[in-house]
């Protein structure tokens, strides 16, 4: 990553009648504490802050009106509860009876014609979550550099924090152990795994990680640093399931020839990875055809479709790649709403897709979805559905990671969520705070 584009809750928690921060039941503890733990500790603050957020948002947009447009339909996050200040304003502008804004309700209109459901981002609503954030890594653990996450959820076993750092070049495996998130002390994982291409050589400059349904681990890289001056825009897969502690890459997707030219270190800062029942449910049009994305023309593609961030532009790109002779076709060219990317996270539950900047953006992160609307030019395709502003008690940090837990993890209406700190302020680099349950748009 270039240079350039870089709290407590018991009394909370004891009034909800939820358990102590970080505590996990008995029993089944080993399984779920990574699931309970992920969010105690913010359930409280998150309840409090979801609220604030919701008077932002009406005041923002429903007592708009007519007119609100886009500067009264969107929060702002220094103003408090939300977008009052602009929502005073445009309903002034409502009151005389602007009409550009009129479908705009709940402070979801950006755009003249924006509805309630599909506003965009001409503004940024205050965060939506918690705006609670505390640290949960064991203090001096990552010196910098620590980029990517995936939350895994508990199935067999417990949920598993995957992150990923770039310089040196490993994938950390973090359990929730009831105070923080830490290396796993079995199989090889207790101080990362280091990783290398296929040939066991070279340092992959590693800044996301994705994992698919079936378990397969997914890593994007902008260059080889023992190279640092080349370009090298690829996704490497890797075999976590091995108890040493290097691994070599199974496969390599090297996407530079297809992808604009940029800065040996502003490539691919961002991997998540897209169900095909989820594409295919949602109408999504494969570019590369014109035409509705078609599974079964990939082969073996791990039965979904991996998005790329590049750093330099904040383009994202979708790609099925080829498990079978390494071959890829990119399916969809999208654009993250931001001048960087940094991370991209897709939570599967309700289909929202994350695209997330540092501090280069004020922290600040766009949702997106397929469009679904049957009159709609961008049917089929990703558009820009809200803009968030960072959590309100989040500093303006070098947040390069970030990732969603699952609806099966919601306390009080809430889940948690994770940010990765490249640059480990007060020797922390991952936070926590919270996001609603279920497609709150």
């Amino acid at each position: 990553m270039n240079d350039a584009f870089r709290c407590s809750c018991a009394a909370l928690l004891v009034m909800l009648g939820l358990s102590a921060c970080g505590s996990s039941s008995s029993g089944s503890a080993s399984a779920t504490a990574g699931v309970s733990g992920s969010l105690a500790g913010n359930a409280g603050g998150a309840i409090s802050g979801a609220s604030n957020a919701s008077a932002g948002v009406g005041a923002g947009g429903a007592s708009a009106g007519a007119g609100a447009g886009t500067s009264g339909a969107l929060g702002n996050a220094n103003s408090g509860a939300g977008s009052g200040a602009p929502g005073a304003s445009a309903g002034a502008a409502g009151a005389s009876g602007g009409a550009s804004g009129a479908s705009a309700v709940a402070g979801a209109g950006g755009s003249a014609a924006g509805s309630a459901n599909y506003g965009g981002s001409a503004g940024y609503q205050p965060w939506p979550g918690g705006n609670a954030v505390v640290t949960v890594d064991p203090v001096d653990t990552y010196a910098s550099d620590l980029s990517g996450l995936q939350y895994e959820p508990a199935s067999t076993g417990p949920a598993v924090l995957w992150a990923v750092q770039n310089m040196p070049s490993k994938l950390y495996r973090l359990l929730w152990n009831g105070t923080t998130w830490a290396s796993d002390t079995s199989n090889g994982w207790s101080a990362g795994k280091t990783l290398h291409f296929a040939n066991g050589q070279g340092a992959p400059d590693s800044e996301g990680v994705t994992r698919t349904a079936a378990g397969g681990m997914y890593v994007s890289i902008e260059r080889d640093t023992d190279d640092g001056n080349v370009s090298r825009l690829s996704v490497l897969q890797y075999d976590v399931t091995t108890q040493v502690s290097t691994v070599n890459a199974l496969r390599e997707w090297n996407l530079t020839s297809d992808l604009p030219a940029t800065g040996a270190n502003l490539g691919l800062e961002a991997i998540t990875w897209l169900p095909d029942s989820y594409l295919v449910g949602a109408g999504f049009i494969d570019e590369s055809k014109n035409a509705l994305y078609v599974p079964s023309n990939y082969g073996d593609h791990a039965d979904g479709i991996f998005l790329v961030g590049v750093e330099s532009s904040g383009m994202v790109y979708g790609f099925a790649l080829n498990h079978t002779d390494n071959r890829f076709t990119r399916v969809a060219t999208i654009d993250s709403g931001n001048a960087g990317i940094m991370e991209l996270s897709f939570d599967a539950d309700v289909g929202y897709l994350y695209a997330v900047c540092d501090d280069t953006c004020n922290g600040r992160i766009n949702l997106l979805t397929i469009d679904t609307r049957a009159d709609s030019a961008s049917r089929g395709k990703f558009i820009i559905r809200r803009g968030f502003e960072r959590p309100s008690t989040m500093p303006n940090l070098n947040n390069e990671g970030f990732t969603v837990t699952t609806e099966s993890t919601c306390q009080n209406g809430f889940k948690a969520v994770f940010y990765a700190e490249d640059g480990s302020t007060g020797g922390h680099a991952i936070r926590r705070d919270s996001l609603p349950c279920g497609a709150f748009l």
